[in-house]
């Protein structure tokens, strides 16, 4: 049937496609990722177990005003928090470097946009970070009976900053080598300057504490907005520098 397409538009799409399942089915084929998943399922799994053997923390936890979710969530939360920025760049450093420097670039850009490449590589990290955590909630879900969607959404949110950002630096960093080094550096630096800038009042510190996600964790629909429109900026920012990147 006609769909009134040109060929070569639904071309293009079919090979985004590719780039995306590509991307998201390579990212559970590394030892890095595995070693991830089986650390948060286990970090769900133990913190949930945990909380269903010690109500009485539980009720006391209720007793201060703390939301159900909360309590269940909280040690997923923390270690995407602290760590999200590391796991994202162990997995994701050369997402578009690798391709420059193999010069497997040159070949994509003849069949489709360079935008296209851009978010076909986002969205499949982004689709593997989804599936990831949602195994995590799941387990916390199946423990406690409670669905968690305003948590889960949050961290995904924090994640969509993270990915937007890694793959940013692999844009304007052309070795893959030394973006490993940098997402070493950047992964650890990263989150503690973030939560420090919170909670700092300190002129030199007010950058860190708008851009970077930590300010914006809360349930506050206005500060996740926050978030993802600046997720969103690194994405923009990515496409505008690879459609002037000589290849």
């Amino acid at each position: 049937m006609d769909t009134g397409e040109p060929e070569e538009f639904r071309g293009g799409e079919c090979i985004m496609v590719h780039i995306l399942w590509r991307e998201f089915t390579d990212s559970f084929k590394s030892i890095r990722s595995i070693l991830i998943i089986l650390f948060l399922t286990f970090i769900s799994y133990q913190s949930a177990s945990f909380f269903e053997n010690n109500p009485g923390l539980v009720e006391e936890f209720f007793s201060t005003g703390g939301a159900e979710s909360s309590i269940y969530t909280a040690a997923i939360s923390l270690i995407v928090l602290m760590f999200g920025f590391l796991f994202v760049f162990a997995i994701s450093h050369d997402i578009i470097n690798k391709e420059i420097e193999m010069r497997t670039i040159r070949l994509l850009v003849t069949k489709i946009p360079r935008w296209q490449i851009v978010i076909g590589k986002f969205i499949g990290i982004l689709l593997f970070w989804v599936v990831t955590i949602l195994i995590s909630y799941v387990i916390l879900t199946v423990i406690s009976g409670t669905w968690h969607f305003l948590d889960y959404l949050q961290t995904i949110l924090f994640l969509f900053y993270a990915i937007s950002f890694v793959l940013f630096i692999s844009t304007i960093v052309l070795k893959s080598k030394l973006t490993m080094f940098l997402g070493i550096i950047l992964g650890i630096s990263l989150p503690i300057v973030g939560l420090v800038s919170v909670f700092s009042d300190k002129w030199y510190m007010i950058p860190f504490k708008y851009l970077l996600p930590y300010n914006y964790m809360e349930n506050a629909s206005f500060s996740m907005l926050i978030l993802l429109i600046i997720g969103i900026a690194y994405l923009l920012i990515s496409v505008v520098i690879m459609r002037r990147r000589d290849l």
